[in-house]
């Protein structure tokens, strides 16, 4: 898919994500209220926070598609991994809010059985939120964007979150009142982690960290597949957003002309970016066959 399209699927997705977690918002704040629910009520300001990573999600992307210019000549894709980790930040304070929530209910509020609404809005948020992670990390995952796979993992923290709000609730409805603030400590817990597996992942993108093994070794067998390649001796690639950048040093034959070198490699490039759709350049260096550089300080090539 071209560029275009992209993004147009990445923002709306999104645009789903909005008008849904406002509707579950409204719903669970309301249930949380009238069925006296310490759980539920810290499970509305989780899908509160989705609304709010949502904008932030939204606003990345059109950065992110904007063309190469001067001062970014190698795009503004990264804007893609600074919003992943703005969306991490956001779970992560939702999560301190719910286990502050939780406590102070613990220690000195009293501690009411929630009502029946309480449980028919866990189960409905369950059901809802599980479908928009599907969804979401789905299109995530085809389109190779980190902010929109850090969005899918909200809703999906937003699910469990509910999860583990039905179990509170039930048990409160049985005679274990107590267990519903317990609960929520153990969704602040899980959202909490969820939060740093989030800034994790866009921090190695930041630091531009190389991507799986297996996108390596393939990246490889193309260049390799082309005439006039002996052997590709250093590959390297970072992400930037949902697009991959690659260097690559290849071997050819010693006798092979400058014009016939540039050639081989400019096939290279096309092979790779034809088989490839999330590879936005590739940069290729063209040694002789056999060629050893001489030792070099860390950080020089060859």
């Amino acid at each position: 898919m071209d560029k275009e399209e992209r993004f147009h699927k990445g923002e709306k997705v999104t645009w789903v994500g909005i008008w849904v977690n406002l509707a579950l918002t409204i719903f669970k704040a309301l249930a949380g209220i009238l069925g006296r629910s310490q759980a539920m009520t810290a499970d509305a300001a989780h899908s509160f926070s989705d609304i709010c990573s949502d904008v932030v999600v939204l606003v990345s992307l059109k950065i992110a598609k904007r063309p190469v210019d001067e001062r970014h000549p190698y795009g503004h894709g990264k804007i893609e991994a600074i919003a992943a980790v703005v969306v991490g930040g956001m779970v992560a304070l939702v999560g301190l809010t719910i286990l502050w929530m939780a406590v102070q209910t613990i220690l000195g509020r009293t501690i009411r059985t929630p009502g029946v609404i309480a449980l028919v809005a866990a189960l409905i948020s369950i059901l809802v939120k599980e479908a928009l992670f599907q969804y979401t990390v789905r299109i995530g995952k085809r389109l190779g964007s980190p902010v929109v796979m850090a969005n899918a993992w909200h809703h999906r923290s937003d699910a469990f979150s509910s999860v583990v709000a039905l179990v509170g609730i039930t048990g409160a409805r049985i005679g274990y009142p107590i267990l519903d603030p317990l609960t929520g400590v153990a969704v602040s817990l899980f959202v909490m982690k969820v939060a740093y597996d989030i800034v994790l992942g866009a921090f190695h993108q930041l630091m531009d960290t190389s991507p799986d093994e297996r996108i390596l070794k393939g990246i490889t067998r193309l260049a390799e597949k082309v005439e006039g390649v002996e052997h590709v001796h250093e590959i390297k690639a970072r992400r930037m957003g949902q697009y991959l950048l690659v260097d690559l040093k290849l071997e050819v034959d010693p006798d092979t002309s400058v014009a016939m070198g540039h050639a081989i490699a400019s096939e290279v490039k096309h092979e790779i970016m034809k088989n490839m759709s999330d590879v936005a350049d590739v940069m290729i260096h063209v040694n002789p066959h056999g060629y050893h550089p001489p030792h070099r300080h860390p950080g020089t090539t060859d």
